[in-house]
Order: C-alpha cells, then sequence, then structure tokens
C-alpha cells in the first residue's frame, strides 16, 4: 500500500510491502516528484516491481551478500562436503573477487562474457565451465528460488573451447605398462619398508580392475570375496586439500559396481596378503588396519593420495616413461579392454560411468579405431 506526502514543493511516495525473500515488513520511498499524479504513476511501478520481484529493490543485493545465503541455504545441504568445498572455495576465490560489489540487477551479459573469455587465458576449458557453473546456477535461484531477479542474463554464455586437442587420454601401452611393473617390482635401495610391495599391488589393481584411486584407497578386504572373484565398490576415499579425509559416497549411482577379477588379479591379491603380513611381522613400527584397509599407511590410517600420486611418478621416471598420474592405470585398463575387443557397455559398465556415452566420447579415438578394423575385417570377408 502506498501513501504520499508533500516535502517543500515537492512529493514523495513510501510503500510498505513483506518481503518474500526474509518475510520480514519493508518499505520503500521515493520523492522529488513535481505533482502527486506523479508520485502516484511512480509508486503503482514500485509496487507492481514488489508483486512481480517479492522484493522491493528488485535484485538490489550485492553479489558479496546473496553467494554466501546462497550456499547455505541451497548448496550445503544437497552436495556432498568435497563438492561443496569447491564451490565455496571457486565463489571464494574467482567469483567474488570480480563480481561481489555488483548488485545482481547490475550483471551485464556482454561484461560477464568479457570475463568468462579472459578466464579462459587462465584456466583450463573444464575449469571455467565449472566456475561459469557455479555462477549461472546461483543467477538462475535469484530467478527461481529467490524470486529477487526477473531474468538471468548469463543463460547460454560460450566457453571458448581449447584450440588444440587436450583431451586425448593418457594411457600406457602394453610394453609401457610391462616395462613400468618390471621397474615397480625392483626394489628401492634404503627404502623404510623394502619388504613391503603394497605399492606394487595397488598399481596392479588399478591396472587391472579400472577403480578409481579413491575406490581402490577405501577398500577393506570383506569387500573381497575371493570364492566369487568379485571385488564390491560402495565407497570412495576424500582427501581434500589441507584438510581430514573422510569416506564418501561413489562419484555416481553407477559408481556403485561389482567388478570381477580375473585370476592374474586373484593371485596378485592373495599376495599382497602374504605380503602384509610378512611385513608386519617383520617391522615392529608397521601396524594393521584396525579397519581392515586393504591398502594403508605404516599406522594403519589410509593411504594419502598425494604420496601415491608422487611415488608414481618416481617410478615412471625410473622407468624412462611419459610422466602419468595413476588415473592413467584407469585409462589404460579401459583402452586394453576395448582393444582386446570387449563390447562397449561392459567397459562403461565396469568403469562405472554414468552412462555408456560417457564412455564412447572419453575413449573416441579407440572406439574409431575398433570400427575401422571392424569395417576393413568385413570388406576383406565379403570380398572373398
Amino acid at each position: 500500500m502506498a501513501t504520499y506526502r508533500k516535502r517543500g514543493t515537492k512529493w514523495e511516495y513510501r510503500v510498505r510491502y513483506v518481503d518474500r525473500k526474509t518475510g520480514t515488513n519493508k518499505e520503500t520511498s521515493k520523492g522529488g516528484f513535481n505533482t502527486k499524479k506523479e508520485a502516484q504513476i511512480a509508486a503503482n511501478l514500485a509496487e507492481s516491481k514488489v508483486e512481480y520481484y517479492g522484493v522491493g529493490e528488485g535484485g538490489n543485493d550485492r553479489l558479496a551478500n546473496y553467494f554466501p545465503q546462497w550456499l547455505e541455504i541451497y548448496k550445503k545441504p544437497n552436495v556432498k562436503p568435497i563438492t561443496y568445498t569447491l564451490q565455496e572455495r571457486n565463489v571464494r576465490l574467482n567469483i567474488l573477487p570480480r563480481w561481489g560489489r555488483y548488485r545482481l540487477k547490475e550483471l551485464n551479459r556482454s561484461e560477464y562474457q568479457k570475463w568468462i573469455n579472459e578466464l579462459r587465458t587462465s584456466y583450463s576449458e573444464g575449469t571455467v565451465r565449472r566456475i561459469h557453473s557455479i555462477m549461472n546456477t546461483a543467477i538462475s535461484d535469484a530467478v527461481h528460488e529467490f524470486n529477487i531477479l526477473r531474468e538471468n542474463p548469463l543463460v547460454k554464455i560460450k566457453i571458448p573451447k581449447d584450440q588444440t586437442d587436450n583431451k586425448t587420454i593418457k594411457y600406457f601401452s602394453k610394453n609401457q605398462l610391462e616395462k613400468f611393473f618390471s621397474t615397480c617390482k625392483t626394489p628401492v635401495k634404503n627404502a623404510k619398508y623394502q619388504l613391503s610391495s603394497q605399492n606394487y599391488y595397488l598399481f596392479a589393481m588399478l591396472s587391472r580392475t579400472g577403480m578409481r584411486i579413491g575406490e581402490a584407497l577405501a577398500l577393506k578386504w570383506e569387500d573381497i570375496d575371493f570364492s566369487q572373484k568379485n571385488i564390491t565398490i560402495s565407497k570412495t576415499l576424500v582427501y581434500p586439500l589441507n584438510s581430514t579425509p573422510y569416506l564418501s559416497t561413489p562419484k555416481s549411482n553407477k559408481s556403485r559396481r561389482v567388478i570381477r577379477m580375473d585370476e592374474t588379479t586373484i593371485f596378485l591379491m592373495k599376495k599382497h596378503r602374504i605380503n602384509q603380513m610378512e611385513v608386519y611381522l617383520k617391522y615392529k613400527k608397521y601396524a594393521p588396519s584396525e579397519e581392515g584397509y586393504i591398502f594403508h599407511q605404516q599406522d594403519g590410517r589410509w593411504l594419502r593420495t598425494n604420496v601415491v600420486r608422487d611415488y608414481f611418478k618416481t617410478i615412471c621416471n625410473r622407468a624412462n616413461l611419459p610422466i602419468l598420474s595413476p588415473h592413467a592405470l584407469r585409462h589404460t585398463h579401459a583402452v586394453h579392454l576395448i582393444e582386446s575387443g570387449a563390447n562397449i557397455k561392459y567397459v562403461s559398465e565396469r568403469l562405472g560411468h554414468a552412462s555408456i556415452k560417457t564412455t564412447a566420447d572419453t575413449y573416441l579415438h579407440i572406439t574409431d579405431k575398433i570400427e575401422n578394423d571392424s569395417l576393413n575385417q568385413y570388406e576383406k570377408y565379403i570380398n572373398l
């Protein structure tokens, strides 16, 4: 409801309303009108904005104030802790330093697109997509959830693509994989726990099952059924930077899966269990994991993912191989499966991908090779 009063020679209106975002009573006003009629027209427009936006300011909140509330209400309760941590970090380090002083209604599509283009000079395409996704979702919620904006100016923003082919996956050929494990088996001089072959068995499992490093480090002996030749994947280890590690659910619903072991993998895991017992007996300071984890530190705690990565790179150096990461063993397993003639659906399920499309897109150059080989085989057959 609007009220009016004359101040000197000018008119002023006041509109009272309930802020739908906070549920509190608020008031907006404006003066300087030459006549009461002008003030009434302006007041009607203000009341229309209140009805439309749900607040009198219509997006007058600054992003520095809006984002903390958005993160707390819409993200924290609905995403995994590690996801929330990454999103909060991107907001704090990338979004707010650039946009925090802006009011929501001041967001400009052209200026935002220019910022996205600038980000691509410093960050990868994937990183910029993640930053934009956070910003775009937040502004979309300002429209549809908080009702403080009429529209989202950030829809269909274009992310500059990589000019070079940086999406080629990294993996070991069969010969390179043999060289890697041959080097990994060789004991390191002056190693503290030289009898332990844990890293060798960990890398062997990754290369023969295609599981993610976090899934492997979360495994307990009870997750392996030697009689059924199966490994059950139901959790993953999350090791945030400068934070406490914790177990979480797998990456997606499809990541909950049962992986069948081949005979070599079964043999290696049994050898690892024997080696583990020998290590416990030989080194008094090397303690078993009370929770029964298959791979662990000498004090029984989870292995640190960064330590595993560093050791993996050391092996690559010693073997004079490309410096890859343990994740390359997952790609290696997938590529070798496909090259051996495995069905793409089977590969997708074994890796725990969300869809077959994800698998096909990831290993496109491999599936192209298989397709070409198959077509060549067909041509030879039909022309006999």
